[in-house]
């Protein structure tokens, strides 16, 4: 749960119900719209958008860099049997011009007499070129920049042997964050973040409309154990960089016509309907102390002073 810095103050909700009742959804499409992940006549559940983290940067960043991986091996890989084919081809010629004897008997004083030798020596006895001795080739041979290739080799070593183990402990590694609960029963929301229980009563909720994500807002218990804000990001279209109002505008109304009219309102076709969640093997665990931290906090959030109070037309009031 990221600790929030105001900038601009995000309008009580209560401001809004009306609209949000009365918003018409699409009757022809059925489906419960991102990001809700679970829903019955209890609880709506919102995912947390810190997955689009790993989901569109971190995934494709291992694919992009695996196949710069595998284009580099590939190469190589061609560039070693081609060097293998011309060496083979070139003995060859020089055999059938000049018979099978040519390189053992080739005088001392020959032209290139050194560079022909190096040729003919590459191949072994099988007829191959080793791979060792193609990276021989490759940095200490004739007409190749040896030092350039050398250099580049071992960057891409360097990079594809760091990046890839990281971005994979990384993805592996990265935990599933806890959704935030709408619990109709009780009238609040609430969710977790490493052991730390972030709420707000819904007849209090706020949201702050920005154009990449939906912040609804929750107090949380921040540094020296003082009652402060903190954000739950939502991205209804899954974008990072922008998000419609429009699309701010269909969740919050599910969210309040549930809250208000119950389950049956927003999805009267089945009792309760559930998400997928996608692969994690560590999730941020639900504290076990969880009721606890709420009912502590629900009292510290009715005793607070520090809202920012507006008039009856949503105008800030000034202090």
């Amino acid at each position: 749960m990221k600790k929030f810095k105001w900038v601009e103050h995000p309008i009580p909700l209560m401001f809004k119900r009306d609209v949000l009742l009365g918003y018409e959804r699409d009757k022809t499409n059925n489906k419960v719209p991102r990001p809700v992940i679970s829903i019955n006549s209890d609880f709506l559940v919102l995912s947390n958008s810190f997955v689009i983290i790993r989901n569109l940067f971190l995934i494709p960043a291992l694919f992009s860099v695996l196949y710069l991986c595998i284009s580099e091996i590939e190469e190589i890989y061609q560039n070693w049997k081609a060097s293998e084919k011309n060496a083979i081809e070139y003995i060859e010629f020089k055999k059938s011009n000049y018979g099978d004897d040519y390189f053992e008997t080739l005088p001392i004083g020959t032209k290139y007499r050194d560079i022909i030798l190096y040729q003919y020596g590459r191949i072994d006895e099988n007829n191959k070129l080793k791979f060792e001795q193609f990276l021989t080739d490759r940095y200490e041979g004739y007409y190749v920049n040896g030092e350039g290739s050398r250099r580049h080799d071992r960057n891409s070593i360097i990079f594809f042997g760091t990046t890839i183990p990281l971005l994979l402990i990384w993805i592996i590694g990265f935990k599933r964050r806890a959704p935030l609960i709408f619990d109709r029963k009780r009238r609040l929301l609430y969710t977790w973040s490493k052991g730390s229980v972030v709420a707000q009563r819904y007849d209090n909720l706020r949201a702050l409309e920005t154009p990449s994500f939906l912040a609804i807002m929750l107090r949380a218990t921040v540094k020296k154990g003082q009652l402060g804000w903190g954000r739950f990001s939502v991205t209804p279209q899954g974008n990072t960089i922008y998000n419609s109002k429009d699309s701010y505008q269909q969740i919050l109304a599910y969210i309040v016509q549930f809250m208000e009219y119950g389950r049956e309102h927003v999805m009267p076709e089945q009792t309760e309907w559930q998400g997928r969640k996608g692969w994690f093997l560590f999730e941020d665990k639900k504290p076990d102390d969880f009721e606890g931290q709420l009912s502590a906090l629900l009292v510290r959030i009715d005793a607070a002073t520090d809202e920012v109070d507006f008039d009856e037309n949503g105008q800030l009031v000034e202090s």
